[in-house]
């Protein structure tokens, strides 16, 4: 008999894994689905060298970590993971007839998420206002043009908000806009 959850060979008269600890009392669920459980532990598996989980002898592929562990190289692991191998491999006095052998080391780089940070200014001193950019503009027309360092903006915006209405209500919007922009961008 083996462990439903290890695969470790047990006796007769156990019902609690040395390996894992696993209760195997049979239940009335259990005993319904013994015999693919029974049929799934009894297949020749091994440990994958990278991970220690248990896996088919013929597989090629590790299902759990991705690694390539028919001598091939370690491919399709998740970026940002680093393997260390085990020294050698070690049989577990637990483990019994499956001779299980030491599983490897596998870090992972887990970046955790941060909180919002204030933008990154391009020019460290630099910095518009978008919302006095507004303002001077409401008061003065082109007044947040200038404010923003853009005297060819102000001046066009000065000159023709007297003819075309719209003029005003564009450099309402461009003022605030191009503040923003110099404050991500840096012009």
């Amino acid at each position: 008999m083996y462990c439903v959850k290890c695969g470790t060979a047990l006796d007769n008269g156990n019902t609690f894994c040395a390996g894992c600890g696993a209760d195997n009392r049979p239940s009335a669920s259990s005993a319904i689905s013994s015999a693919p459980a029974t049929a799934v532990a009894e297949r020749d598996t091994r440990p994958c060298p990278y991970c220690g989980e248990y896996i088919l002898l013929s597989a090629i592929k590790c299902r759990f970590c991705g690694s390539m562990v028919n001598g091939g190289p370690m491919l399709a692991q998740a970026p940002g993971t680093i393997t260390l191998n085990a020294p050698a491999p070690v049989a577990y006095p637990a483990a019994g007839a499956l001779g299980a052998a030491a599983p490897s080391i596998v870090i992972q780089n887990v970046v955790a998420a941060q909180a919002p940070q204030r933008p990154v200014l391009v020019h460290p001193g630099i910095y518009k206002n978008p919302a006095l950019a507004l303002f001077l503009s409401f008061i003065f027309p082109g007044a947040g043009q200038f404010y923003n360092g853009h005297a060819g903006k102000g001046f066009l915006v000065l000159l023709t908000f007297w003819i075309l209405g719209i003029t005003y209500i564009w450099s309402l919007f461009d003022a605030y806009l191009s503040a923003q922009r110099i404050n991500r961008v840096g012009f």
